[in-house]
């Protein structure tokens, strides 16, 4: 009986022991965490820090042309002045060029954005970024980021913003469904509803001519009651092809005496320049392509335009690299250019005015079989009478 008595007793010292050394162990745990914590506290009160630190961007969706708006809050919430701090910022968003970023330097040749200085504990430096975007660039992301680093700290900051299509200045003449239609939309349902009609009536009504040609000359030994029709038919899909392109070409010639009448004058000042290259290919090869883009700002009626667009408008885009770079070389940040601006639509500028002699040498060939085709079909149409151009018959 005391042996079973003594057993417990030390069953009960046991689980004492354990007890008090489990207690001890948490103890202890929680004084380390809480000094862990104290020294991290303490050093952070007694160096910089700038983790609270944010990007602010727009908060809906922009469009083509639109200028965007972000401001960089820089936030000491430290105990101690840096002894450096220096933010970047890169303009490498494909869709979007510098506006303006007047407190911060510009490195061109990197493309970033640059300010070093300092911010005592408990301060804050504000500084505005604006992108314009790129026409074309809808569906994109622009991704506008900003490092900042301070006494061997970084931390990374950035906005994104979708860019949407461009508001059309077309005029709306009427509207189906919710849908608006201009001129343009008229001019493409229109050539589709011409072409099928084209080459189903044309032959038919050539057929006829012919055969009331015949019924009036029924002399005429040359008439075959089945001629071939391949020729009809070829000359008329030729029309309606060519047709289009012709269609194509009346829209450049257009806009290329519109730079000459309709646009007006005014003073660009250079702001940001960049190539952008896309990737083309030319049979089995693929091949890059440059295209030279820039943002000006300029005085529309006494309002503010910042516009960023190709100074290659109107002529083909060139596989060398060194041509693109030459066409950016004749313009200097910062300095002032005459330009033109387009009335209806001052955001579409042209800094030289010129003709688009590039897509005219390709719409020679299919405007030189345009008026073959048209003079042929014509020919058709007016029932020219063959047999006075067929050889007299031998006499028998």
């Amino acid at each position: 009986m005391r042996l079973h008595c003594t057993s417990n007793r030390l069953r009960c010292i046991h689980y004492l022991l354990a007890l008090s050394i489990f207690f001890f162990l948490g103890f202890f745990y929680r004084q380390a965490e809480t000094a862990e914590a104290q020294k991290r506290d303490s050093s952070t009160m007694e160096g910089a820090d700038f983790s609270q630190s944010v990007m602010l961007g727009p908060n809906q969706k922009t469009r083509e042309g639109d200028t965007t708006e972000y401001e960089i809050i820089l936030r000491n919430t430290g105990g101690k002045r840096p002894e450096s701090i220096a933010l970047w910022n890169p303009v490498d968003s494909p869709g979007a060029m510098l506006a303006s970023a007047p407190e911060l330097s510009y490195d061109l040749e990197h493309r970033v954005l640059r300010w070093d200085g300092m911010v005592d504990p408990g301060e804050e430096r504000r500084f505005v970024v604006e992108l314009v975007t790129l026409s074309g660039s809808a569906g994109t992301i622009v991704i506008n980021h900003a490092s900042i680093a301070w006494d061997g700290k970084t931390k990374g900051i950035q906005s994104d913003i979708e860019v949407r299509s461009r508001q059309s200045h077309a005029r709306i003449l009427f509207t189906v469904g919710r849908i608006g239609l201009g001129w343009l939309e008229i001019l493409i349902l229109g050539y589709l509803l011409f072409v099928p009609l084209f080459l189903i009536l044309l032959p038919r009504f050539i057929r006829w001519r012919e055969r009331q040609c015949f019924e009036r000359s029924p002399d005429v030994s040359w008439y075959d009651a089945n001629p071939p029709r391949g020729m009809v038919y070829a000359m008329s899909i030729a029309f309606v092809a060519c047709l289009a392109v012709m269609l194509f070409l009346a829209s450049i010639v257009v806009k290329d005496v519109r730079k000459f009448t309709a646009y007006e004058k005014t003073t660009c000042t250079m702001i940001d320049k960049k190539i952008r290259w896309s990737t083309g290919s030319t049979g089995r090869t693929k091949s890059r392509i440059y295209e030279p883009l820039v943002s000006v700002r300029y005085d529309v009626k006494g309002k503010e335009i910042v516009s960023a667009g190709s100074l290659a408008k109107g002529a083909f885009l060139s596989s060398r690299e060194k041509s693109a770079e030459k066409k950016l070389a004749r313009y200097e940040l910062g300095r002032s250019y005459p330009c033109w601006f387009d009335p209806d639509d001052p955001q579409e500028f042209v800094l030289q005015r010129g003709l688009s002699l590039g897509w005219y040498l390709l719409c020679l060939g299919p405007l030189i079989l345009f008026l073959i085709s048209s003079r042929y079909l014509l020919k058709k149409l007016r029932g020219t009478d063959a047999a006075s151009e067929m050889p007299n018959p031998p006499i028998q």
